[in-house]
C-alpha cells in the first residue's frame, strides 16, 4: 500500500514548523502567561516573561520565568508565523536573463 504525496510531506512539514517554533527566542502562550521561549529540554520549556534591568547581575538584568512541563505542552500556544509556508523570495518569479530577449507576453 503507498502513501499519498501530500499526506507524506505534511507530517515531516509539521514537525518542523513545530521544532522551529520550539527554538530559543521564539514567542509563546500558555495560560495567559506571554514570553519568549528561553530554554528548551526533554521535560520542560521555561518561558521569560520579563526582564528586569539591575547592574549587579553578570548580564545587567533579572529574568522573570515561568516553567512549562511537559504534561502541559497541549495548552502552550506557538507563534503562528513558523506555520505559515511563505517564501524567502522577494523579486518578480520571471525576473532572468534572458526575460529582455522574449517577446512580449500578449505577442508569444
Amino acid at each position: 500500500m503507498s502513501t499519498p504525496l501530500f499526506i507524506s510531506e505534511s507530517i515531516p512539514l509539521e514537525i518542523r514548523d513545530i521544532l522551529k517554533a520550539l527554538s530559543v527566542g521564539s514567542k509563546a502562550r500558555w495560560q495567559g502567561f506571554e514570553g519568549t521561549i528561553g530554554f528548551v529540554s526533554d521535560d520542560y520549556i521555561t518561558l521569560i516573561l520579563r526582564e528586569i534591568p539591575d547592574e549587579n547581575t553578570r548580564y545587567g538584568f533579572r529574568t522573570v520565568s515561568l516553567i512549562v512541563r511537559r504534561c502541559d505542552w497541549e495548552e502552550l500556544e506557538l507563534d503562528p508565523i513558523h506555520f505559515k509556508r511563505v517564501r524567502a523570495y522577494r523579486g518578480k518569479i520571471n525576473d532572468h536573463a534572458g526575460n529582455d530577449m522574449m517577446p512580449e507576453i500578449d505577442k508569444r
